[in-house]
């Protein structure tokens, strides 16, 4: 009896839950991986609407001296609008790389047919102003999963 409710209960839930259990729990990250993650959000989001002043705040070390000339130039703002407007961005993993370092493997789809797969690294901010708790310090192309 007690099985034939619990069948009638998941039937008559909705569907929304249906796919929950279908596809599984989703893993629960830590906050280290929520912070990075928040980072990484910010970071597309600017690549997408080609707002060079937000990249400008996200990147430090080796990669911000790299783009620097880039950033600084005023036709690379329109150039990332165009280059990812029809993009997605997909999160892969995280891995700690050190006590204040972490690495994040990311999947970007261009225009649904081009992927690129790539590794950030982001450093921790010492100052601990907590408006960005990571810098993007380095960046990497991984070996592509291409059919």
């Amino acid at each position: 009896m007690k099985r034939i409710v619990f069948s009638l209960l998941i039937l008559l839930a909705p569907p929304s839950l249906h796919s929950a259990f279908a596809q599984g729990v989703s893993p629960v990250l830590s906050g280290t991986e929520t912070d990075a993650g928040l980072v990484m959000n910010r970071y597309f989001d600017s690549l997408l609407n080609g707002d060079v002043g937000t990249l400008k705040t996200l990147l430090g070390g080796e990669l911000l001296k790299k783009r620097k000339s880039l950033l600084n130039n005023p036709e690379y703002s329109s150039y990332l609008a165009t280059r990812y407007m029809n993009a997605s961005f997909q999160i892969l993993g995280y891995n700690s790389t050190g006590p204040n370092t972490l690495a994040v493997d990311v999947l970007i789809t261009i225009n649904q047919d081009e992927l690129i797969r790539k590794r950030y690294l982001l450093e921790r901010e010492q100052s601990g102003n907590g408006a960005i708790p990571y810098r993007i310090t380095g960046e990497r192309s991984l070996a592509s999963d291409s059919p």
